[in-house]
């Protein structure tokens, strides 16, 4: 008799520790054994279905939010396709709520070229919007449509130097970072950090085009 209650209780309390796991989520070694080159189906049974799904051209993200074990707080897993393939994966801590997203049209339907609207100054743009961003930006195979998606998207959000630096470090040379310097710099936000744009330049000449972008005095 003994044996029979010492075995129904390891069985409740193997039950009730199941439940707790499916309260919590999901443990980081499932999270890990996500991997490039996996398909739409085999990422379905390791994380679920999406919370959120979007997709631009060939590019097509999946994003969940999950209580990870041994993360305080909620944790934000972003997948990004192509043809049905995972080519990236991204996960962060969901602090906050996204924000509206906010898209602005390159060019207008009769060819002339809108001026954007001022940026509206704040803190920097939440991760959540700018690595989708960042994402969508890098997917692009050619550099102007990169360089139109990125104006698109970017909007009148403000975003800091350092997010800055890292949209320019999608490319190598300076003067592509420059580029991309030119479309950002009305948006940034922390204004007393531009020594960060500046150091991520290789070149002298570089650093003084972007002090002249972003309207640095010498």
């Amino acid at each position: 008799m003994k044996t029979i209650k010492l075995t129904l209780a390891l069985l409740a309390f193997a039950i009730c520790m199941g439940s707790c796991a499916m309260i919590l989520g999901i443990d980081k070694g499932v999270m890990m054994s996500v991997q490039k080159g996996m398909s739409q189906k085999e990422v379905s049974s390791i994380l679920g279905k999406p919370d959120y799904r979007r997709f631009d051209h060939d590019v097509e993200e999946w994003e969940f939010v999950k209580n990870v074990a041994d993360n305080a707080g909620w944790t934000t897993i972003i997948v990004s396709f192509i043809d049905g393939r995972v080519i990236s994966m991204d996960s962060f801590r969901a602090d906050a709520p996204p924000s509206p997203v906010a898209v602005y049209p390159s060019v207008e339907v009769n060819g002339n070229i809108p001026s954007r609207p001022h940026a509206n100054i704040g803190n920097g743009m939440n991760e959540r919007d700018f690595q989708s961003l960042y994402n969508k930006v890098k997917a692009k195979p050619f550099k102007d449509d990169q360089l139109d998606l990125l104006e698109a998207g970017i909007g009148n959000r403000g975003l800091s130097c350092k997010q800055c630096v890292r949209m320019m470090s999608i490319y190598r040379f300076d003067d592509d970072k420059l580029e991309v310097l030119k479309i950002l710099a009305p948006n940034i936000s922390d204004r007393e950090n531009y020594d960060e744009i500046i150091n991520a330049l290789d070149f002298i000449s570089s650093e003084e085009k972007a002090r002249s972008i972003l309207g640095i005095k010498k």
